[in-house]
């Protein structure tokens, strides 16, 4: 209360004055002619925006919080890297689960996606999921919104993948990952599309670019192998990330289309490729991305990607010749940190099976 109390007084004394929530739609009716008032269209609702009275001036402006935000302090990074750590862990213990018991049990898309809310519940600062879980199942995972409901899930099986995209909000930090699981046999088919996606996001992680880029910039990236083979994804590559608020977070983002925000150091991104067969499967793999100073030249100074989600990607899924050696490289290297990351926060049986899943290729 003390901390309210001084926080009020500050805001105060800069000339803030502070309303209850419900007070709103009072508050703008009653502006006058000769007030202005400064909006984000893109954020305010239209039962808001009628709300303001007809004479009084409107300034559109984004929001001055939202590039604020979006430029993470050393504070939040740090605090951002130690909660990927711990969410990487309960990622880790739910597909070691996930692997052993399907071949043996009857699991459900449903009971999944509450397994590993009991796995991130396990971990330190834990508040509740960023957002709703997306355990897909066969065909259910080329839905890229889809929600299992009682009537609509499917039992998994001992083959295909099953897609689960979740993420956690911690207090020192928000999580958005994406992993497809190999829960048995594949198609050839499969396996090539599963290899395709990965091409696409070791590229766009493995980036170096000029300072000045935009997501726009870097989107073809991604999708460059995929498209070889005549096959696209209809949404974007990748958004920012909140700390501790929104898992979509402005300005920023890599996606088709035309973007002016330049990608700056310190914000965190998405990289999520995927390829969606309607009636067949989906397959997506998403890290989240700090973004980072390379190195400087007479040209200018270049910037790179540092991943910041430590997870295993499904090695069974993996059609190896598919892969150059630089991205065999990239992947052994970066398992070999989701190994050197986790294993201390494991037991022993753990730690042995995440040794097996990030062997070298």
């Amino acid at each position: 209360m003390q901390g309210s109390s001084c926080g009020k007084l500050e805001l105060g004394a800069e000339g803030i004055e502070l309303k209850a929530y419900d007070d709103i739609h009072m508050f703008l009716g009653n502006l006058s002619g000769g007030d202005s008032i400064i909006l984000d269209a893109n954020k305010t609702n239209s039962n808001l925006y009628n709300a303001i009275n007809t004479n009084t001036k409107k300034i559109e402006s984004p929001d001055i919080t939202t590039n604020l935000k979006a430029v993470k302090s050393e504070i939040e990074i740090n605090n951002v890297r130690w909660c990927e750590i711990k969410d990487g862990v309960a990622m880790v213990k739910f597909i070691k689960w996930l692997k052993s018991v399907v071949p043996k049990e009857q699991i459900t898309e449903i009971a999944a996606e509450e397994k590993l809310e009991d796995f991130r519940r396990a971990q330190e600062g834990f508040v509740g999921p960023s957002f709703d879980t997306i355990a897909g199942y066969g065909e259910h995972a080329a839905l890229m919104h889809y929600k299992a409901t009682k009537e609509t899930q499917f039992t998994l099986q001992n083959e295909g993948f099953l897609l689960v995209d979740s993420g956690g909000q911690y207090y020192d930090g928000t999580t958005d990952i994406t992993r497809t699981i190999v829960l048995g046999k594949l198609t050839d088919e499969q396996k090539r599309d599963f290899t395709l996606v990965l091409k696409g996001f070791i590229a766009l992680s493995s980036v170096k670019y000029l300072y000045g880029a935009t997501g726009s910039n870097l989107d073809v990236l991604a999708r460059q192998p995929i498209w070889q083979y005549g096959i696209d994804y209809k949404c974007g590559t990748g958004h920012g990330v909140g700390f501790f608020l929104n898992v979509h977070e402005g300005p920023q983002g890599i996606r088709n289309g035309t973007s002016t925000v330049v990608l700056e150091k310190g914000m965190i991104i998405t990289n999520e490729p995927g390829i969606y067969l309607e009636g067949k499967y989906g397959i997506r793999t998403e890290n989240m991305m700090l973004v980072v100073e390379d190195e400087k030249t007479e040209f200018g100074q270049f910037m790179k990607f540092e991943a910041i989600t430590y997870c295993p990607i499904d090695l069974a899924g993996i059609h190896t010749d598919m892969l150059t050696e630089s991205e065999k490289e990239w992947l052994n290297h970066y398992h070999q940190e989701v190994y050197t990351k986790l294993a201390p926060y494991l037991n022993d049986e753990e730690s042995a099976w995440l040794r097996e899943e990030t062997r070298e290729i």
